[in-house]
């Protein structure tokens, strides 16, 4: 219990010298309370700019572990149907949640000012979720869409733009020109991954024939096309040459991905039999080795530590300025019983509680900021997340604990100038 009663007579007093020198107290820890709002602010913008960074990369190539299957041997009727029936066998087998067809094509759409081919991606229900799709209105394709008569589709905010920002409750359509003329549906508007992109719609792989989009090689994402060509699946069938192996996407679990994946490209291929060439391809950002993104965080941290260095030392000189001014006032402390160690604790505690306090300001300033939604658009280009960032926890944690590790060291050294002052001397000065 004495033990208790050291301690927070010590706080007591330590809170008490803070209050007398207030106006001394708050100049020196100015300093410090922007220091730890800097480190503060910067890992949480390291935070930020990280998580942007990723959805952007996950709306283009899926998430962590995302496959496409591709096949590369000749085509028949026959072929495809047998491939997409042991597809179909191997995601129920092993149990994926998350898989969707990959293709796309080009769909001519009726503008106001013309007709125009539009990027027209071929998708299942899953894409959504697989490639963070952020909706700006409306809603994105479900498994039931595909029952409609008029084909549901999902348009780009460019294509949006261009046609009049009309409201998804108004139910737009689009006038869908070429060899079959059809009109779909707008349900839903997605944003775009970079800013300018050009009109782009999605639509179901069981509804892509009504909008004469046929699903293509190479690989693709939420970005676009990478390669290949569009095709016009009537022109291709007057050719002789519908027959073609769809492109799958899969999203698997990080924790078994590799041996899923081999799994399931061999029961693909036993399927096909001898020359069945079928290929699983990483798509996703950590494809290329560990979190690329990491680097950016652990960067701006240090910026942040440097600047919370250069405080650190300016508190550190300010406080042993101030303590060989209180010589005196520390003699007649010692004179009335005042202990060594009673004096060095407090002088210590003096600093840990100063700091503590700027620390709490400034980590308090920091959320301030970096929760603002302007502040969070401009971070992310005005991409925006699909997933809120909150504040990190361990930003403010890191905060606390460096508040208090600045107010060890700005008040040990003080401290022990403090305790080895001779008391008569002191009492003289």
């Amino acid at each position: 219990m004495s033990w208790f009663t050291q301690v927070a007579g010590a706080f007591i007093e330590a809170w008490d010298e803070l209050r007398v020198h207030r106006v001394r107290v708050t100049l020196a820890l100015v300093g410090i309370g922007i220091a730890v709002f800097a480190i503060v602010a910067v890992t949480g913008l390291g935070s930020i700019t990280r998580q942007s960074s990723i959805e952007i990369s996950e709306r283009s190539s899926g998430r962590p572990a995302s496959y496409q299957l591709t096949v590369s041997s000749e085509a028949t009727d026959e072929k495809v149907e047998v491939y997409e029936a042991a597809y179909a066998a191997a995601i129920e087998r092993y149990g994926i949640t998350y898989q969707s067809t990959s293709g796309y094509g080009a769909t001519r759409i009726q503008f106001v000012d013309g007709v125009a081919d539009v990027e027209s991606m071929i998708v299942d229900p899953a894409y959504g979720e697989m490639h963070r799709v952020k909706l700006l209105d409306g809603s994105w394709l479900t498994a039931s869409d595909a029952e409609r008569l008029a084909p549901a589709v999902v348009i780009n905010e460019t294509m949006w733009n261009r046609l009049g920002n009309p409201s998804m409750a108004e139910h737009p359509t689009l006038e869908v020109a070429g060899s079959a003329p059809t009109t779909a549906v707008v349900v839903g508007v997605s944003a775009n991954i970079y800013p300018d992109y050009p009109e782009q719609l999605y639509v179901l792989s069981d509804a892509q024939h009504l909008l004469g989009a046929s699903s293509g090689g190479g690989m693709m994402g939420g970005g676009g096309m990478m390669s290949g060509s569009f095709t016009d699946p009537l022109a291709a069938g007057a050719e002789g040459n519908s027959a073609m192996f769809p492109t799958y996407e899969l999203w698997l679990p990080l924790e078994n991905h590799e041996q899923l994946s081999s799994q399931i490209v061999r029961d693909l291929k036993a399927a096909l039999g001898e020359g069945g060439a079928v290929e699983a391809q990483r798509m996703d950002y950590l494809a290329w080795g560990d979190d690329p993104f990491l680097a950016v965080q652990i960067l701006v941290t240090a910026v942040g530590g440097i600047v919370l260095l250069v405080g650190t030392i300016g508190f550190v000189n300010l406080s042993i300025v101030t303590v060989k001014q209180r010589v005196r006032e520390i003699g007649i402390r010692r004179s009335f019983g005042a202990t060594g160690g009673r004096v060095f604790f407090s002088i210590l505690l003096e600093s840990v509680v100063g700091t503590l306090l700027a620390g709490v300001v400034g980590i308090g300033c920091a959320i301030v900021l970096l929760q603002n939604p302007l502040v969070q658009e401009a971070i992310t280009g005005g991409l925006g997340l699909t997933d809120s960032v909150p504040f990190p926890v361990d930003a403010a944690v890191l905060g606390i604990v460096v508040s208090v590790g600045v107010g060890l060291l700005a008040g040990f050294i003080p401290a022990v100038i403090a305790t080895r002052s001779n008391v008569i001397d002191a009492i003289r000065s």
